[in-house]
């Protein structure tokens, strides 16, 4: 399966022209033969961009979305995107998938907020969010959910064959995709697909590397710091017989895992 990882900073604060890009990226991506096109964190808003984000919250099924499922039907691939969420308690910080179709297939909260900035901006969410997309299980994550290995484990032990982590990773912090991404594919033996913002948004650096893992821990695919639209390849059976026999499950010390 062809993934694509649109790796870019956008317009901040102009959600009609991140909507233009959406569907520029989408059909590039469909293009290329891809099923499925990642964009990062906050991409409908821009992330580095203050108390707008609040007044560019939408619900779920707001006009955004709709545009959204329109760009996934016209360019016949799946589109999976951050936004500002408006829930009936406050904003979340979320990722919406929509199908080739048009239609929602899963809507995650990011569960671990990152700062003061999230923490003044956005509610965190309460649940862990798997789908299934073209015969495989995909759970979803949000930048620092990245640091927290609970969480992957998490997705692997619900049986999950790849994590979508949708981020807003900034320059300082390079370690996240060259040392984390592969990290969490391995000790969970899955695929795990990071797409990251890109270039300087309002001052703030975004560290870009997005790219895709393999279950043994290689980088199958993965892009510099600017910006870019990459396919990564993903080969779930080529892994089957790995996975099958590098099993972690039952060797888990549960006694041990105690604060």
């Amino acid at each position: 399966m062809k993934i694509a990882l649109g790796q870019t900073v956008g317009a901040p604060g102009d959600v009609p022209s991140n909507l233009q890009l959406m569907s520029r990226l989408a059909h590039e991506a469909a293009a290329e033969g891809a099923k499925l096109l990642l964009l990062p964190e906050l991409f409908l808003s821009g992330y580095n961009i203050g108390d707008q984000v609040q007044g560019l919250a939408e619900r779920r099924d707001g006009p955004s979305a709709a545009a959204a499922g329109a760009i996934a039907t016209n360019a016949g691939l799946a589109i999976i995107y951050g936004y500002p969420e408006l829930g009936s308690e406050g904003v979340y910080n979320s990722a919406l998938m929509l199908d080739r179709a048009g239609k929602p297939v899963a809507n995650y909260r990011k569960t671990h907020l990152w700062g003061d900035f999230e923490r003044r901006q956005f509610r965190a969410g309460a649940e862990t969010t798997l789908f299934e997309f073209a015969g495989a299980r995909f759970g979803v994550m949000i930048c620092y959910d990245i640091d927290f290995p609970e969480l992957a484990r998490q997705y692997a032990m619900n049986g999950a064959d790849a994590i979508i982590a949708l981020s807003a990773t900034t320059a300082p912090y390079p370690v996240v995709p060259r040392r984390l991404i592969p990290a969490r594919a391995y000790e969970n033996r899955l695929f795990v697909l990071f797409c990251d913002r890109a270039g300087t948004e309002h001052g703030l650096a975004y560290a870009g590397e997005s790219c895709a893992a393999a279950p043994d821990g290689e980088i199958l695919a993965g892009c510099g710091r600017g910006e870019e639209l990459m396919i990564a390849e993903i080969d779930f059976g080529r892994y089957r017989d790995f996975r099958r026999d590098h099993q972690f499950a039952e060797d888990r010390r549960l006694d041990l895992y105690h604060a």
